[in-house]
């Protein structure tokens, strides 16, 4: 049995810290590089596991190649992690040094990127970040000018983005460092020195170097007052999310646009908002308040003739039919086919991050299906979120069955009087030009059934038969 005595006892900290999110057997992961903060978790991990054995757990090493020492690094962090009797992986990552992008922020991409991989539905993932980080790290967002989304600084607790339903947890968030050096030193742990860590030339560290000892000679305090001024920005943005996710409902179009005639009703603080919302939701950086004010300026309120781009580090801000669009690099789709083998219930990827198609065999399975997929966080980027999928005919017994992004020719929607060009079609549809290879079309040999989420050609209506909708998801 591991026990280790301090006057901070950080295993009930830890330990209060995991025990409502693991209330059944689950994987637990640590990001472990080896250093003092990670080697202290690691020692907590290992406490945990004795007593919580039905859990799996992993720490895994990510290996970065900017030091000469990461071999010898990765060597102790595989012989720590075995004698805790902790499992062990190692990942090896290329960064482009010459890259415009800082290597700190590549590093650390490509660190989430490599961990991800080990990660199941609905794992933990543990980080040793400390008060300490926690005051840096709201300093950095302070210089850069940051609104009150990055002066919330680190949560304890954060979905983690790259893996479905997992967590990022942050045990030891509310200690400063020493207490971690007090821990590390009781329980004679033995860790690596980063000698980057001394690298002034890095923000982080001249901040921890030359700034923050004099702060804490004249303010003893400040990294807990920090740390609740980051709560409380925290709280401050969940608000505006609240508020977001209210007016998004109303302003959302069709294939992740904002409906500009809803924008224009809000005050510019709620229309910035909900437009950093609808990004947020895309996974996309967050535009600057200067970009915004272009964004509108520029974009929503050119002439009516006027074809308005604005370019950003995430695209291109563009307006077509009263709708505002960040259009994004997409890839040739328009020679995509995908074939069925089949026509039973069925989930279909569809290529460049579309989405999912989905197929039932039955309305009833279908219905079912969106309203579970409408239920979600995520429904805003639902591509039909307003239908319950669209019920087609069964194909005859010769017909292929195939998914394409190009349609050419004319077609009858049902409901709609005379056959339109495809093109004609999609204009009446208020479809931009940019996103309409993104439109999964279904055909029974060479004839078009339907366009998911927008028509069904005459003649293949149907009450059961084999019903569509496609989803986009993150």
């Amino acid at each position: 049995m591991i026990t280790v005595v301090t006057n901070v006892d950080l295993f009930s900290t830890f330990q209060h810290a995991l025990q409502s999110l693991t209330t059944k057997p689950m994987q637990i992961v640590l990001a472990y590089s080896g250093g003092l903060d990670s080697h202290v978790l690691l020692h907590l991990l290992a406490r945990y596991q004795q007593r919580y054995p039905q859990h799996a757990y992993l720490a895994v090493h990510v290996h970065h190649g900017l030091s000469d020492n990461a071999d010898t690094w990765l060597d102790h962090c595989q012989q720590t992690a075995a004698a805790l009797g902790i499992n062990f992986i190692a990942e090896k990552v290329v960064l482009n040094v010459g890259s415009r992008e800082s290597l700190e922020a590549q590093a650390r991409t490509a660190r989430y990127q490599a961990i991800a991989k080990h990660l199941n539905d609905g794992s933990l993932l543990l980080l040793g970040q400390h008060l300490d980080d926690q005051l840096e790290t709201f300093l950095l967002q302070l210089k850069r000018g940051a609104g009150v989304k990055g002066l919330s600084a680190m949560a304890a607790q954060m979905p983690f983005s790259l893996q479905a339903n997992c967590q990022i947890v942050r045990p030891l968030l509310i200690h400063p460092q020493q207490a971690l050096v007090d821990y590390a030193s009781q329980a004679q742990l033995s860790w690596v020195e980063d000698e980057s860590n001394n690298n002034q030339s890095y923000d982080r560290n001249f901040l921890r170097h030359q700034i923050i000892p004099s702060l804490k000679q004249r303010w003893p305090g400040i990294a807990h007052a920090v740390h609740r001024s980051a709560e409380l920005c925290a709280e401050q943005q969940a608000l505006s999310d609240e508020i977001a996710e209210i007016d998004l409902v109303t302003c959302a179009h069709s294939f992740s646009g904002l409906n500009i005639a809803e924008l224009d009703k809000l005050s510019k603080i709620r229309r910035n908002n909900v437009i950093r919302f609808w990004l947020a939701g895309q996974q996309l950086p967050m535009p600057s308040r200067h970009h915004l004010d272009k964004v509108w300026l520029e974009v929503v309120n050119a002439a009516d003739d006027a074809n308005p781009q604005l370019s950003w580090q995430a695209g291109e801000f563009r307006r077509y039919q009263g709708v505002l669009y960040n259009q994004q690099k997409y890839a040739e789709l328009k020679d995509v086919v995908i074939t069925l083998e089949h026509t039973q219930s069925q989930r279909i990827a569809l290529p460049d991050n579309i989405g999912t198609l989905h197929l039932q065999d039955s309305i009833q399975d279908t219905t079912q299906d969106s309203i579970q997929g409408k239920s979600g966080v995520d429904s805003s980027n639902a591509i039909d979120d307003n239908d319950s999928g669209y019920c087609v005919k069964e194909p005859l017994a010769h017909d292929k069955v195939t998914i394409r992004f190009r349609g050419e020719g004319k077609c009858h929607p049902v409901g709609r009087s005379g056959s339109r060009s495809i093109k004609k079609l999609y204009q009446e549809y208020q479809i931009a030009p940019w996103l309409r290879d993104r439109i999964p079309l279904v055909y029974y040999g060479d004839e078009l059934v339907c366009a998911v989420g927008l028509w069904i050609c005459k003649g293949y209506e149907a009450q059961e038969g084999l019903c569509w909708h496609v989803t986009r998801e993150r």
